[in-house]
């Protein structure tokens, strides 16, 4: 247990450094922030987007990068046999999603870094356990290694590959915002309920600013 919480002192860490690159979109009080690296595209320089992918959800339907654009999303990282965070986190993703509803303006997206084990068929049943009815929550199956090293980075998380750590996974268990725009705009530790609490308020007024 100890080491767990070492584990997640050490991701708060990372992810508050990551943040001194936050810039504020607008002066605006009201506005969340956008949250990333700024780089230069086109000879311009912007802040950094999510990643572009395209994988298989738990009813083996393709989610992309280009579905999610123009909609909201929450995201995180898990996998199905996680011994530590993981049920924690998705209970947090499940809460969010039962508080904002089915509303397709809004997305779930969890990926799972589990590339070898945690297959269509199998993330089927584990949404089954969850108990989830709502079509705007996705389990997506990581399909390889490459995946793996590519996809948490551009969400500012940590997933890898560790054979000393729990359930052979080092991963991070951070909520991500993510806007229309594909940009982040608010975070939260998915084991941390008051944070959670806090995480919704921020939903809710990204929500309002884009209505």
């Amino acid at each position: 247990m100890e080491k767990l919480f070492n584990m997640i002192s050490v991701h708060s860490k990372i992810f508050a450094m990551l943040t001194l690159v936050v810039c504020i979109s607008c002066q605006e009080n009201s506005k969340l922030p956008v949250i990333g690296y700024q780089e230069i595209i086109d000879g311009k320089t912007s802040f950094a987007k999510i990643p572009e992918f395209i994988y298989q959800n738990q009813n083996g339907d393709s989610i992309s990068t280009s579905f999610l654009k123009g909609k909201m999303h929450i995201a995180n990282f898990f996998f199905t046999s996680c011994p530590t965070i993981c049920p924690k986190t998705m209970r947090s993703m499940k809460d969010l999603a039962e508080t904002f509803g089915p509303d397709t303006s809004l997305q779930f997206i969890c990926f799972s870094i589990d590339y070898r084990k945690d297959s269509v068929p199998r993330l089927k049943e584990y949404f089954s356990k969850l108990q989830i009815q709502q079509p705007n929550f996705h389990l997506l199956m990581m399909p390889n290694k490459d995946e793996l090293k590519r996809v948490p980075q551009k969400y500012l998380s940590i997933a890898s590959e560790d054979s000393s750590a729990a359930g052979g996974f080092d991963h991070s268990g951070w909520l991500l915002l993510v806007d229309q725009d594909l940009h982040i705009r608010s975070y939260c530790l998915g084991t941390d309920s008051k944070d959670v609490e806090r995480f919704k308020k921020d939903i809710q007024n990204l929500k309002n600013e884009l209505h």
